[in-house]
């Protein structure tokens, strides 16, 4: 009976846009789809919204209709050059065929507030959209150009396959009702009340399911931050498949300019925007900056580890922040060039910088235009040595190289990139400066091989150079400027030497490799009357002003995730991931300040210090032990 009642009189929110009705929403009652309309009025984007009531027996009656003076920007598809195959129906609700159309309609869903999820399960919406002529061929057009080469068939014949496609994604829309439950079972018991709900579906329908109840909890939230807050909400740490859905949801908000700007809500120009979004990368945004709370939430979660998708999409809107031609700041040519200095020594890694190939392209493109004199760009050879320059190991500038040899961009200059490369090489004394710590030589000379073949580097060298490889001695004290350790990723850990996050800056951090302390040791730390104990290789504890900090201090100059005290296999790790730095003191008198990515061992006992007497602070003083059980 409840379907039928609702079903019997709705409201539709239209709007017109291009001279081409779409319907925005569908209400159950009349002073919802009226506020939808005001706040679409508001928006300006629309040069008409009406609300429509459409009663039972089929009959239309608008109810309300009003003009503004926005709409004027055409919506058009985006340019891109691949995209996810789907050869059934359920397969466009996979994440990957999400975020196909999520950048090929990239505009389309800015302007409707909403991200795919939430629309491939609406009728409606997808019969309006089927009749916007300057969205849906060309959408379907560009899908078959790219998809036809992988199915053998000529691009007419599939795109009579998506137009097939289309209609059957219609005809599941019509039947989403039937998958109400499962938006129930979300609500009450969060993702695992979800998948358990739907553990006796077959698993092919497990992406519709899923996108679907995720879709209804977005629905009724109209901004991004509320979307994202939402989503954020379901995260469960510890739980495998839980970050992976709410990793992939989140991306899915992220990954767009409309996105990206109302979450860092305010910002003085487009450098200190980036900044702010590689500090979220970091997980140490600032709170006491007017950061937006969801973007705060955000840097919490990718600080936790795990969010791959989520880095992979910021790291996208950084690199379309810094491909256009919009200034770095709004003070000249000279702090432009200090902003893209900050930015490029934010984005080290240890081996290159983040973002891969695509980021190496435009960090080089953005390089020549930042640094030119007199109008005139600087030469391609002389901003690629200062890129290079910047990273302080011969992981950083080789992984640099590699990664503009594999882009279009570089490419085309690659006589000059393989010198680099070669001289590069010869540099090298030992295997241990192109390996993280913890990487086995096999990874390295595997990695390294699939780089150099992705470079473009003439076979026969390429095999030279895998060749220097030797093995690295047992007991070594490396140093390396930014440690592309992404939060939630640590040092020792096998995928290291793939990529990661820069802690930020060209500070130097040093490396401590130390002798393994006996089995069956524990790490105890004391502060305030309070003992933590670390019995087990790989517990960790986290230390800062964050209210989810294993030790919480309440000290200004400290940040929200300050340091990470770990026992691993090896022994004890200090890890400093601040701003302002942590002092560690060992028995015996030995002191040393670590900063922002410096990772040191501990062994015995000492303290943490951690606070600024300049401040006219008490430092925190965090005692540590390593004993056996």
């Amino acid at each position: 009976m409840a379907m039928s009642k609702r079903r019997e009189t709705r409201f539709e929110v239209v709007v017109e846009q291009g001279g081409k009705p779409n319907i925005d929403g569908v209400f159950d009652d009349e002073k919802a789809a009226t506020e939808r309309a005001n706040y679409l009025l508001r928006l300006a984007k629309f040069p008409v919204v009406r609300v429509v009531r459409i009663t039972g027996s089929g009959r239309e009656e608008t109810v309300f209709q009003k003009s503004s003076s926005g709409g004027g920007t055409l919506t058009t598809i985006s340019p891109i050059t691949d995209a996810n195959l789907c050869t059934d129906v359920l397969q466009v609700f996979s994440f990957d065929s999400r975020m196909t159309l999520l950048r090929l309609l990239r505009g389309y869903w800015d302007d409707q507030g909403v991200v795919p999820c939430e629309q491939l399960h609406r009728y409606y919406p997808l019969r309006y959209f089927e009749r916007e002529a300057l969205l849906f061929n060309p959408a379907v057009s560009r899908l078959a150009s790219i998809q036809a080469p992988m199915l053998g068939l000529k691009p007419h014949e599939r795109y009579d396959q998506i137009i097939r496609l289309f209609t059957a994604l219609k005809d599941l829309a019509q039947k989403a009702d039937t998958l109400a439950p499962f938006d129930q079972a979300l609500m009450r018991g969060g993702i695992a009340g979800l998948l358990l709900a739907a553990v006796d579906r077959p698993v092919e329908e497990r992406d519709r399911i899923v996108s679907h109840a995720v879709g209804s909890l977005l629905e009724p939230h109209r901004d991004w931050g509320a979307k994202l807050s939402a989503v954020l909400r379901l995260h469960q740490e510890g739980d495998g498949e839980n970050t992976r859905l709410v990793d992939e949801f989140a991306a899915e908000i992220v990954d767009g300019r409309e996105p990206i700007r109302a979450l860092i809500g305010y910002s003085p120009d487009l450098g200190s925007a980036i900044l702010a979004l590689l500090a979220t990368l970091r997980g140490d945004l600032d709170d006491r900056l007017p950061h937006t709370e969801p973007l705060l939430a955000l840097s919490n979660a990718i600080g936790g580890g795990g969010f791959v998708q989520t880095r992979e999409a910021v790291l996208r809107r950084i690199r379309g922040g810094l491909d256009g031609l919009t200034p770095l700041t709004r003070t000249g040519a000279g702090s432009d060039a200090r902003a893209f200095q900050a930015i490029v020594d934010g984005m080290i890694a240890f081996d290159g910088f983040m973002g891969g190939p695509a980021m190496a392209e435009t960090l080089t493109r953005r390089g020549k235009t930042v640094w030119a004199t007199g109008g005139i760009d600087l030469p391609f050879a002389d901003t690629v040595m200062r890129l290079a320059g910047r990273h302080g190991t011969a992981a950083g500038r080789l992984g640099y190289l590699l990664d503009l040899g594999a882009s279009a961009y570089g490419h085309h200059k690659i006589s000059f990139v393989i010198q680099r490369v070669a001289e590069e090489f010869n540099r090298v004394k030992s295997a241990a400066e192109l390996a993280a710590p913890g990487v086995s030589v096999q990874e390295v000379r595997d990695g390294l091989g699939r780089r150099l073949r992705a470079a473009g580097i003439p076979r026969a060298l390429a095999d030279g150079l895998i060749a220097k490889i030797a093995t690295i001695p047992d007991e070594q004290r490396v140093s390396v400027a930014g440690t592309g350790v992404p939060p939630g990723q640590r040092l020792g850990d096998a995928g290291m030497a793939a990529g990661g996050m820069a802690a930020g800056g060209m500070e130097v951090m040093t490396v401590d490799v130390y002798n393994p302390p006996p089995a069956g040791a524990r790490l105890t730390l004391r502060y305030q009357g309070r003992t933590v104990v670390l019995p087990d290789a790989g517990a960790e504890i986290v230390i800062g002003r964050a209210a989810d900090c294993g030790i919480v201090l309440d000290h200004a100059s400290a940040s929200r995730r300050h340091a990470a005290v770990r026992l691993g296999d090896g022994g004890g790790v200090l890890e400093d991931l601040s701003r302002n730095g942590t002092r560690l003191s060992r028995e015996g008198g030995e002191s040393r300040l670590l900063k922002q990515g410096d990772v040191a061992a501990l062994s015995g006992r000492g303290e943490i210090i951690i606070g600024s007497l300049d401040l006219g602070e008490h430092p925190a003083r965090i005692a540590w032990e390593i004993t056996g059980r």
